[in-house]
């Protein structure tokens, strides 16, 4: 027999695996501490966001001595990003003419 067999033998092929399995063991215990730390912080939500920055405009506003910022509470101009705003209304202002022409006729 070559000495290449005999090599075979003592490490019995799965020398390679540690390393994956020291690798697989890495990315698992990484994606259970994002997932510890998501839920952990889960509870602030999108609240948190919103009051934050409505305390930060409140303050700024006083700091430079602006008029108070009013206050939007339609919920479809609150979903409408503020690019989008001005062709929101032309286009609503557009369409209740045209509807109310195509009605008279």
């Amino acid at each position: 027999m070559c000495a290449h067999h005999d090599d075979d033998d003592k490490t019995s092929g799965y020398g390679n695996l540690t390393t994956v399995a020291w690798a697989l063991l890495v990315m698992g215990l990484s994606l259970a501490g994002v997932i510890v730390i998501w839920v952990w912080f889960g509870h602030i939500g999108p609240s948190y966001s919103e009051d934050i920055l409505a305390h930060q405009q409140r303050m700024l506003r006083n700091q430079f001595h602006l008029p108070p910022a009013q206050i939007v509470e339609d919920l479809a101009r609150l979903l409408t990003p503020p690019s989008l705003r001005k062709i929101n209304q032309t286009n609503t202002g557009v369409n209740a003419t045209s509807n109310s022409n195509t009605s008279r006729t």
